[in-house]
């Protein structure tokens, strides 16, 4: 398999690894809340998850009282 040469953080659409580097979460925890809040997308079989429907999940699930 071929590793991709990108690797821009600001994009949209993040891969497990890029998802879990930026919010300091584990990769097996990114994915588990990229399925329960909707911001999983899948291109064939490629899965990327979209940062501000994630981001904004958790912020609100999560949020400490």
């Amino acid at each position: 398999m071929n590793k991709s040469k990108i690797r821009n953080f600001n994009g949209e659409l993040l891969t497990y690894q890029q998802a879990a580097e930026k919010s300091n979460i584990g990769i097996n925890t990114v994915m588990k809340l990229a399925r329960e809040s909707g911001a999983l997308i899948k291109i064939g079989r490629i899965a990327r998850v979209d940062w501000n429907v994630f981001y904004n999940y958790i912020t609100s699930v999560y949020q400490a009282d």
